[in-house]
């Protein structure tokens, strides 16, 4: 396929995570709900910030980041109780970055799946820091709608408090609940 070709259907994929609303918002009623592509953004923003002050690859950080919904883009944003309900939703994910990838020249191909599965996997400290990076993102989120009157977002506030397994990131995101009070 030609990289024009492939450019094109990545920002497709783009596009469509720009439209899709975050369901757990939705589902709460949460006004003007982020998209998904707004999330990943802010992901990545706080990945390029919090990997160099770790002395970690702040490239690859902001690269997992910004890639790790893009399966999304084809099976909707599916909330965790949602992903439970569905059997073999990993390798469906998995297909989606594979198509994604294989149109791209390499390196471009291989960095692309790689860092997807790295992350996914949780393999090493980068993939790591974006997982909990995700979560404290989600509960900023959380505690932005809060600020704005949206009680119904505490059960998210929690729910990423719970998830985020560095004890640095969870302390962070308790001291930013703190300026709520």
């Amino acid at each position: 396929m030609s990289l024009i070709k492939a450019l094109l259907n990545l920002h497709r994929t783009a596009v469509k995570l720009k439209e899709l609303r975050r369901t757990g918002w939705m589902e709460r009623g949460v006004p003007d709900p982020e998209s998904v592509a707004a999330h990943s953004f802010a992901v990545a923003l706080l990945a390029s910030v919090f990997a160099e002050l770790r002395g970690l690859d702040s490239s690859e950080a902001v690269r997992m980041a910004l890639i790790h919904d893009l399966p999304e883009s084809a099976t909707g944003d599916l909330t965790p109780e949602m992903k439970a309900r569905v059997t073999g939703l990993e390798d469906v994910e998995l297909k989606i970055i594979q198509e994604l990838a294989k149109e791209f020249p390499e390196p471009a191909a291989s960095r692309l799946l790689d860092s997807w599965k790295r992350y996914q996997g949780r393999s090493d400290p980068v993939a790591r820091l974006v997982r909990n990076l995700d979560k404290l993102e989600m509960g900023l989120q959380a505690l932005e709608y809060m600020r704005r009157g949206a009680e119904e977002a505490e059960e998210i506030y929690e729910s990423a408090l719970s998830e985020i397994d560095d004890e640095e990131i969870r302390r962070l995101l308790e001291a930013a609940r703190e300026t709520l009070t």
